[in-house]
């Protein structure tokens, strides 16, 4: 049993992070604040202050991805194909100020059933200010593999993390992306399948603004 001297050196521990992570937090707001103000004319310094703080909660929140994601000028719903770790699927992408959402449904190319993944991707980096290609990050769930447990060829369950570039428009949306997840362990299959291990899936998919 844990005694009280390691329960409160826990505690202290965990304070002392947050408090930490906070502090670096309110470091970062006031150096860009202090940025935008330097470069403010004296006459207008004191509200620039005011809104270079605004700009830099802004950044913050985009740098999550949150009310962030270009949705102008694009379609509410992409329709297309694709190839993710030999499921071959057709899929839907729906761009949100929150990010993309998208469905996959489709069937492996050894499987026999049917296979389906649900995702997410946020934008990290766009190429520039005048389109929506760029690097994204993400994450999806779903049916990540299908492989031999004991005599029957079955489709794992399991989740992954996942890097894209998104080329973006109007009218159309491709897909380059490379992933890494884990599925879920099988009693009954070989070494490998009873315990987690990583499996790296590359994708490519290309999808048509439909509405």
């Amino acid at each position: 049993m844990m005694s009280n001297k390691y329960k409160n050196t826990s505690i202290i521990s965990r304070v002392s992070f947050s408090t930490l992570n906070a502090l670096m937090l309110v470091g970062c707001f006031a150096a860009t604040s202090l940025v935008y103000a330097e470069d403010a004319a004296p006459e207008t310094k004191s509200k620039s202050m005011l809104s270079s703080a605004g700009s830099a909660m802004d950044s913050t929140i985009d740098y999550l991805g949150f009310n962030h994601t270009r949705i102008d000028d694009l379609h509410q719903v992409y329709v297309g194909v694709g190839d993710t770790n030999s499921l071959l699927h057709i899929y839907a992408d729906a761009p949100t100020h929150f990010g993309h959402v998208y469905a996959k449904v489709g069937q492996f190319f050894d499987g026999k059933d049917i296979a389906a993944q649900v995702g997410f991707r946020l934008p990290y980096d766009y190429e520039n200010a005048k389109n929506n290609n760029g690097i994204y990050f993400g994450a999806y769930a779903g049916h990540i593999e299908n492989s031999s447990v004991a005599t029957v060829r079955k489709n794992r369950l399991g989740a992954a993390i996942e890097m894209s570039y998104l080329f973006l428009n109007k009218t159309s949306l491709t897909a380059v992306s490379v992933s890494l997840g884990g599925a879920q362990t099988e009693k009954t299959g070989n070494a490998d399948q009873q315990k987690i291990t990583p499996i790296i899936m590359f994708g490519l998919s290309w999808g048509y603004g439909l509405f």
